[in-house]
């Protein structure tokens, strides 16, 4: 199923290009302005969204459902059908926002969802396993050694996300609330040490970084996601096998408290859940 998924967002996000930019492109002749707008409307507002979230690396999460980008998906499908159907435009503006409609329908309730179930090996009142990682100078530590005092282990797929990299810079922006507290907060994410340590560069204190580069941590954990790496991303050097986003607060000694796994890599808590959580739980 992963393998078919890593497919489709590539061959869905250059289908929103197009739609936006083809959707551009015509509004501008003047031909068929409505049903070309509706195309547009199809493709831009997902485009917007994704190139928000890579440039910026602000946002964290979204709704799970984007109604806002779906509504205006289905309002530029009802213009496109206008502009076919009472104004005599070409089947092709119909058909293009249909496109842009369906695949925005099977990214938002297909590709975003995983179908996880929860694992076992990290429920509650259960002792973290021991697992080692690679700091970003290259030494080896255990989460044994990191869960000395309390920690919370957040596990990202990768630099190449924009939902990690914008959950990294909004705990980035909270370090201060997790130091004051005594919670260590460790990100681990399965890519080599050099990806880490530009990920760690110019952080504040109290946000680790950490490197799983076997995913060695993530299977263990069971949460690894085999085959969950965009088609194409190889070429960055990044393996296929990712993680599913998963936080797991330990108290000290390493007995877990409690975890969020998510069922939708856009869908993550902010830092404020996840203090209130497990300062609530370490006290």
């Amino acid at each position: 199923m992963n393998s078919l998924k890593r497919i489709y967002v590539m061959l869905y996000i250059t289908l929103a290009v197009v739609l936006t930019i083809k959707g551009l492109s015509g509004l501008i002749s003047g031909i068929y302005p409505v049903g070309w707008a509706g195309v547009m409307l199809t493709g831009l507002p997902l485009v917007m969204m994704l190139a928000s979230a890579m440039m910026f690396r602000k946002t964290a999460r979204t709704r799970a459902d984007l109604p806002v980008t779906l509504m205006l998906a289905l309002i530029g499908l009802g213009m496109a059908g206008w502009q076919v159907l009472a104004a005599s435009g070409p089947l092709k503006l119909l058909i293009l926002a249909m496109a842009g409609v369906l695949g925005l329908i099977v990214y938002i309730r297909w590709y975003s969802r995983f179908g996880r179930t929860p694992s076992p090996v990290i429920e509650a009142g259960k002792d973290l396993p021991d697992f080692e990682l690679t700091a970003v100078d290259g030494t080896k530590v255990t989460s044994t050694q990191l869960a000395r005092q309390p920690t919370v282990f957040i596990f990202i797929r990768g630099n190449w996300c924009p939902l990690c990299m914008g959950q990294v810079n909004e705990m980035s922006g909270a370090a201060g609330d997790f130091v004051k507290a005594g919670i260590r907060v460790a990100f681990i994410a399965p890519q080599s040490v050099e990806k880490t340590k530009a990920l760690a560069a110019n952080r504040p204190d109290g946000i680790e970084f950490y490197s799983d580069p076997g995913n060695a941590a993530g299977r263990l954990l069971k949460i690894h996601n085999p085959a969950g790496l965009p088609l194409g991303m190889e070429i960055l050097g990044y393996r296929s096998e990712t993680v599913l986003p998963t936080i797991i607060a330990v108290g000290e000694g390493g007995r877990i408290l409690w975890t969020h796994e998510t069922d939708n890599y856009r869908v993550r808590p902010a830092p404020a859940v996840i203090l209130k959580g497990t300062a609530a739980e370490t006290v």
